[in-house]
C-alpha cells in the first residue's frame, strides 16, 4: 500500500464516474481519502461509485458540471471543498480523445479536444489554488499523455495532442508558480491502458499499462518524500513511445 501524506485528507477526481476517473478514486477512498466524484452526465455510473467510495471511506459525495466552462468548473471545486471540509489534493483526469484526419475535423470537435483536455484542468486549478494557499499546502496531478513533454506528429490526434503538450507547460509553471505555496503540481502521462481502443501489436514491456499502475504513480506524487517534486510528468508507459502519422 501506497503511503501517502497524512494530510492528505480530501480529494477531488474530475471525470471519476467511470473508467480511469473512477479507479483513482477507488484508490483514493481505499486508503482513506474523502473522495468528490465529478462527472458531467453519467449521473448512474457516478452514484454506483460513490456508492462504492462510500463503502470505503464514508463521507464522499458526488458532484456535476462542465469544466469546459470556467463558472461550472469554480462552482464544482468551490463546493467539493465544502461538502469534504476542505480540498489537499486535486486529479485532473477530464479529457476527451477523438481520432480523426485533421482537415476533417469540426469546430466543434476541435475546441472540445483543446478545451476538455487543457482548459478543464486550467479553470480547475485556478479555482483550487486560492484553498490550498490558504491552507499552505496542496496537491495537484494532472492526467497527460506519455510523452507529452514533446511535440508528438500525429494528423490523426492533433488536437488533442496539442492539448496535452500544453498540459505539460500548464503543470511545469503552475508548479514554479505556486513554489512558496506548499502546492505541488506534478503530471502522469498515462501509456497504452489495456483497455484502450486502439492498441500496438507488440509494447515493449510485453503488456500494457493496468490501473493500478497509475494509482502506484499517484501515490508517488503523494508521498511525503515527494514534497520537493513539482513540474514534472512521470510517464506510465512500459517504455512505449506515441506513434508518429503525417
Amino acid at each position: 500500500m501506497n503511503m501517502i501524506d497524512p494530510r492528505i485528507n480530501t480529494a477531488l477526481v474530475t471525470g471519476s464516474a467511470q473508467r480511469t476517473g473512477r479507479e483513482l478514486a477507488l484508490w483514493l477512498a481505499r486508503i482513506g481519502v474523502r473522495v468528490a466524484i465529478h462527472y458531467r452526465a453519467s449521473a448512474d455510473t457516478a452514484k454506483a461509485t460513490l456508492a462504492e467510495c462510500n463503502a470505503l471511506t464514508p463521507g464522499c459525495t458526488m458532484l456535476a458540471g462542465d469544466l469546459r466552462d470556467p463558472a461550472q468548473a469554480e462552482h464544482v471545486v468551490q463546493k467539493a471543498a465544502s461538502e469534504l471540509g476542505g480540498l489537499h489534493l486535486l486529479v485532473n483526469n477530464v479529457g476527451n480523445y477523438l481520432r480523426k484526419d485533421l482537415f476533417e475535423l469540426t469546430p466543434d470537435e476541435w475546441r472540445d479536444q483543446l478545451e476538455s483536455n487543457l482548459y478543464t484542468a486550467y479553470w480547475c486549478m485556478r479555482a483550487a489554488v486560492p484553498i490550498m494557499r490558504q491552507q499552505a499546502f496542496g496537491r495537484i496531478v494532472n492526467l497527460g499523455y506519455a510523452a507529452g513533454e514533446r511535440s508528438t506528429f500525429n494528423r490523426l490526434t492533433v488536437p488533442y495532442h496539442i492539448a496535452k503538450t500544453g498540459l505539460a507547460t500548464l503543470t511545469r509553471s503552475a508548479a514554479a508558480a505556486l513554489a512558496k505555496s506548499g502546492v505541488t503540481v506534478n503530471t502522469i502521462g498515462v501509456g497504452i491502458l489495456e483497455n484502450s481502443i486502439v492498441k500496438p501489436i507488440n509494447p515493449p514491456a510485453g503488456r500494457f499499462a493496468r490501473y493500478e499502475d497509475l494509482c502506484h504513480a499517484l501515490g508517488f506524487f503523494l508521498s511525503p518524500q515527494s514534497d520537493h517534486i513539482s513540474g514534472t510528468q512521470l510517464d506510465v508507459s512500459g517504455g512505449w513511445v506515441p506513434e508518429q502519422i503525417l
